[in-house]
């Protein structure tokens, strides 16, 4: 089930970004007077055709998904149609004009996020609040005085409400910048500046894990018990649902993650543990259990699960109408920004090609953000559709990045390129492209091998 589910998420997020994309060319270029005789969603051979009338567009659902394209009169070589059809050809059109029908499929998709987007505020999601819970050591928060406790309030001046909204915001500024600027509230009820530098970073720290494992920042989890498993060190010691660890060895438990770590760090060995229970603190002490991890490494465990947060720890902000649509926007425009400046940062060598993902990445996260509910899978949504706009805007021919570069030249030249150069220019971004396609599918086999 889990498998048609991810399955499911995949083909209709791709087929909707492509539908998209696609239409983009295809109502400019009606727009500006040229016959489409193919709108085709995926590659390779028909599996559904359908035609209104001889004359009309012809629809096509093809056999390969990853992509799609729109076919128009006189793409190829206008100059053998007959006279009366010249008007409605594409090559016919100025090169300004082509631009436009060119830029129209990553506009469409831009469109798309900032409607997802919406959708998003509209809807609003739970999340986190931004509490620290656990600070490692040696990593960027340790070393701007960051402490568990502390609420992270804005990143660079810009607010942030969960700690989604934190992760996306911090990443945001370490591809962009130097150093960035957290404005925090202490425990103690004090709001403070932290400055933490970003010079001289890994490649391989900026990515998606880079505030868990850089900055070595984990959300804040209350260690209130949720469930004691029958049996289990926990229950002979009488811990109780609803419980609240307060200290392990006399040493005090602000967090979950503390409370597991403390636990791990014992494997069959005796401790202490002090909690409340029912308003009343007491002690026991316990002989923890010998468990192997995933990676073989012995651990200890008491046999308890973590309790559901209490509802002063998610923040679910929704918005009204136009401040929806005002979110979208913006939440696009950041995220473009991101996607240009992660390849950029790609491109020098201070980001990691790692992060880039193939079709397998991309169903994955599919399948996790459909199953999260409809909130979630729109921020999926609008998040690829920012990097599918992105991506064919690269000045790469066979893309629509190239082919607004060679209208840009056309227009500031005079004429267009010859035939014998857009030819050669064609195959070298077709090389370049099957290059890219072959190591996100490369990362995307590492990442599925990886324990």
């Amino acid at each position: 089930m889990g498998l048609l589910l991810t399955l499911l998420a995949f083909v209709i997020a791709i087929g909707l970004l492509i539908l998209v994309h696609e239409s983009g060319h295809f109502w400019v270029a009606r727009a500006m007077g040229v016959k489409v005789l193919r709108f085709s969603v995926g590659f390779g051979k028909p599996l559904l055709r359908w035609q209104r009338s001889p004359e009309d567009t012809e629809y096509v659902i093809a056999a390969f998904p990853l992509g799609g394209y729109v076919k128009m009169l006189g793409e190829q070589d206008g100059s053998e149609l007959p006279p009366e059809q010249r008007a409605r050809a594409y090559d016919q059109l100025p090169p300004a004009r082509r631009f436009l029908i060119a830029l129209a499929g990553p506009a469409a998709n831009f469109v798309l996020a900032v409607v997802a987007y919406t959708g998003v505020a509209l809807i609003g999601i739970p999340g986190l609040a931004p509490i620290v819970g656990t600070v490692s050591p040696g990593g960027l928060a340790q070393r701007a005085g960051l402490v568990a406790g502390d609420r992270i309030l804005a990143v660079d001046g810009h607010a942030v409400d969960t700690w989604e909204d934190l992760r996306m915001d911090l990443l945001a500024a370490a591809v962009s910048g130097e150093r960035l600027q957290l404005r925090v509230r202490s425990p103690g009820g004090r709001t403070e500046l932290r400055t933490l530098s970003l010079r001289k970073l890994p490649p391989d720290s900026v990515g998606p894990g880079f505030v868990e494992k850089t900055m070595g920042l984990g959300p804040y989890l209350p260690p209130l018990v949720g469930a004691v498993q029958t049996d289990s060190p926990a229950a002979k010691a009488g811990l109780q649902p609803g419980d609240r660890i307060l200290a392990v060895d006399g040493r005090p438990v602000f967090s979950w993650q503390d409370l597991a770590r403390r636990i791990e760090a014992h494997p069959h060995q005796r401790i202490l543990l002090r909690f409340q229970q029912r308003g009343v603190t007491q002690e026991r002490s316990l002989t923890t259990e010998y468990v192997l991890d995933a990676e073989g490494h012995p651990q200890g465990r008491i046999g308890i699960v973590m309790a559901p947060l209490p509802a002063d720890l998610i923040v679910r902000k929704e918005r009204g109408p136009l401040a929806a649509v005002v979110y979208g926007a913006r939440q696009t425009w950041t995220m473009s920004v991101l996607t240009v400046e992660m390849l950029g940062q790609m491109i020098s060598g201070r980001v990691s090609p790692s992060n880039i993902s193939g079709p397998i990445g991309i169903a994955e996260a599919a399948g996790a953000s459909f199953a999260a509910g409809l909130a979630p899978y729109l921020g999926f949504l609008a998040l690829i559709s920012i990097s599918l706009g992105v991506l064919n805007l690269l000045p790469i021919p066979v893309l629509d990045g190239g082919h607004l570069l060679f209208c840009t030249v056309e227009m500031v030249m005079g004429r267009p390129l010859s035939a014998a150069v857009v030819q050669k220019a064609q195959m070298i971004g077709i090389v370049l492209l099957l290059m890219l396609m072959s190591f996100a599918f490369y990362n995307d086999i590492l990442r599925l091998l990886k324990p």
